[in-house]
Order: C-alpha cells, then structure tokens, then sequence
C-alpha cells in the first residue's frame, strides 16, 4: 500500500509530462475502440447484405453448379419436388424461398444490355430481401405478372422508366433461344453500385415458364431462427443430399473480412507502441532524474523489485487513466456512429455486385471491444515501461548517490 501512496504522488511530481503520456495512451485506445467498431460493422453490413441479397442463411444448390456458377449453367438446377421438401428439417428453419439466376440480354428496341436477373417468389421474398421497401418508384411485382423490378443504375443505361416495356433475350436450360416482354412495373435502388446497374426481378413461375425450368430452381435459399444454427443446420441438410449446401458464414468474402480483421488487430497493436513509446520515454526520464534518489532507497535496503514495483506502479497509474479516458471516448464515439453512421455511398456506388457493401456503415460497438480496448492499452503500457525501468536494477547505490 506504501508503494501505491508513493507512486501517487510521484505521478504528480511533473505533472504535465503524466498528462501527456496518458493523453498519446488515450488518443490510440480511441482510435483502436472506433476502428476495432467500424471493422465490425463492415462484417455485418457485408454479411447482412450477403443474407438478404445473395445466400440467406444457407444456400443450396446442385454441386456442379457452384462449381460453374459463373457461367450460371441452369442445366444443373434444383428438383423442387416434394420429397426434397419433405427432407428438410423441420425446427430451426423460419423461411424458405426458391430462386432462378440467369443472364440476358435486356433492352428497349435497338437497345441491349447484358444484364442478371433473378426469378423469385415475390411473396417470399419480401421477408428477406425486402425489395418491396427498396422501391423508388412504382410498384412491387406478383406472381404470374410478365413484369419486372428493375435497378437504379440499370433504368438509367437502358433509358426506361416505370410502364415500358423491355425485352428479355436469354436461352433456356436446354440452350435453347428464348425471348419475353416485360413491364417495368418498378425501379429500386438497394445502394450498392453493382448491384443498381446491374440486377432485375422477375416472378418465379414466370421464370421457369421463360427458361423451360417448371418445378427446378438454380438454387434454394433458407432462413433459419438463429444464425448461429446455420452452419449446423446445414450440416443436417448435407448429410441428406448430395448437394451443395453452403451457410453464410463460410462466404469467401466473409472470411476475407476476418482475415482483414487479424491484419488490422496487428495495426492497432503497432499504433498502441508507438503511442506507448511516450511513456517509456517518460519513465527513461524518471530513471535519469531520479538516479540520486534511487541510490539512496537502495541505500536504505529497498530491493530492486521494490523500486521495480514502485516505477511500474507509476507508469501502470499514467496507463490506467490514459486507458480509461480513451475507453470513454472510444466508446462514446463508436455508439454514436453506430445510430448515425458512416455514408460510404460513394465507394459503394462503385462496389461490384460480388462486394455487397454499403451505402452507410453503422459501427458495431460491443462491451467486449471496449473492455478489451481499456485491459490492451494498460497491459502494452506496463509492458513497454518495463524495458527503461529495469535499468535501476543495474545500478550501483555507491555510483547513484555520487550522481548531479
């Protein structure tokens, strides 16, 4: 308790050089709190839009065709039959939808485009894509309808607008050629540029009329109650098809953001040194000021874990507080940008479709990441303080106390 008392005291000794250090140890635990949040929520704005768009919670497709996805061979389609239903499990699964991906040419008159559409069940898809609440303008299309919702950007390169009618030119499952109108019946805008200049909908059944597809869909999408059952889920429906049964979580670009994630757990851990690079400089001063002064404990009989201790107790009270104000400030800023949010709509305007992110990154600030901010910013001080404190272990009582 003797050492606390003196290491408190000693902290105010030259006060400003205290403040400073603790001020560099909480500009970096802010910067590492709000980037550690930000990264978060880059994972689940990508894996949101990976569920809601692309996969759902578990993605089911024959194996030949995620191997050839992109050449989107829809010869090598899903039975929609009722045994296939039937194998499903029952408890965990809250949705289910069947969907068609093809390419076309799309275009008005002398006007073609090579576009994606997606034949899907309208119904269904409005609890999980929700494009009817991405609509700007017109209406949401229903089964049996020869028509279509289209992207923003894909209105704008074909120059069309709600009521006129495009042309689909595509070739059926057999390679056949294949032809429909279709009316624009509405235009959304999901925000993420690939995806705008890029997509259209189009109703199920009337995709497998179009496509020579009755009862077969390119792949099956489900929602499951609880996302972390996804990967065991699917674990179930593998072992009853021989099929391709993928969960969210092993998306190529999911994993990609964690590795990122391990990368930047290294720049931050880089950043806290530098910034922690004040405080040894500061206990480096102490040691040489302090000189005499250590002599003389030395002299008293004070070992050198006792004058050890008392320096790191010094540098772990500058830590601490340092620590604890950037946790404040870190964790103030990451909750407020994570109800405001970061409008990246220009980078996502010009994201692929394959890099679904965007338009506005909300942070995702966990009481983990902050705890674990404060405990990584006191731990790396002390840590980097130890190296000029151990030099009073060198030194010679005799030598000190003759030392200006």
């Amino acid at each position: 308790m003797q050492l606390f008392r003196l290491a408190y005291r000693n902290f105010f000794r030259n006060t400003r050089r205290s403040i400073i250090s603790g001020i560099s140890v909480a500009l970096a635990i802010t910067a590492i709190i709000v980037m550690r949040s930000y990264i978060s929520g880059i994972f689940e704005n990508i894996s949101g839009n990976i569920v809601r768009l692309i996969s759902g919670h578990i993605r089911i497709t024959t194996t030949e065709y995620e191997r050839r996805e992109r050449m989107i061979p829809l010869s090598e389609s899903l039975e929609l039959t009722p045994q296939f239903y039937e194998a499903l499990p029952e408890e965990g699964i809250a949705l289910t939808s069947p969907r068609i991906k093809f390419g076309v040419l799309l275009g008005e008159e002398e006007l073609n485009i090579p576009a994606l559409g997606y034949a899907i069940h309208p119904e269904k898809e409005r609890d999980i894509a929700a494009l009817n609440k991405r609509l700007i303008g017109g209406s949401y299309i229903n089964s049996g309808e020869r028509a279509a919702i289209i992207g923003s950007g894909l209105a704008e390169r074909l120059e069309v607008t709600i009521g006129d009618t495009l042309t689909i030119i595509t070739r059926t499952a057999y390679d056949s050629p294949t032809g429909m109108n279709l009316l624009v019946k509405g235009i959304f805008h999901i925000g993420i540029g690939g995806m705008d200049r890029s997509l259209f909908y189009i109703p199920l059944d009337v995709g497998q009329e179009l496509l020579d597809l009755e009862d077969r869909a390119t792949e099956f999408v489900i929602l499951v109650n609880d996302p972390n059952d996804a990967i065991d889920i699917a674990r179930v429906i593998r072992a009853r098809f021989d099929l391709s049964v993928v969960p969210f979580q092993h998306n190529p670009l999911l994993r990609y953001v964690n590795t990122a994630n391990v990368v930047f757990s290294l720049f931050y851990l880089v950043v806290l040194l530098v910034a922690c690079s004040t405080i040894a400089n500061t206990m480096l001063m102490i040691v040489f000021e302090r000189t005499k002064e250590i002599g003389m404990m030395k002299a008293l009989g004070l070992t050198n874990l006792s004058i050890v201790g008392l320096l790191t107790i010094e540098a772990g009270i500058i830590g601490t507080l340092g620590s604890a104000m950037g946790t404040i400030l870190g964790g103030l800023l990451s909750y407020w940008l994570k109800y405001q949010g970061i409008d990246i709509s220009m980078a996502s305007s010009s994201s692929s479709a394959d890099m679904p992110f965007g338009p506005i990154i909300y942070l995702e600030p966990t009481p983990l990441i902050i705890l674990a901010g404060f405990l990584f910013g006191l731990l790396i001080t002390i840590v980097v303080a130890l190296l000029p404190i151990s030099r009073v272990t060198k030194l010679e009582p005799a030598k000190a106390l003759k030392t200006i």
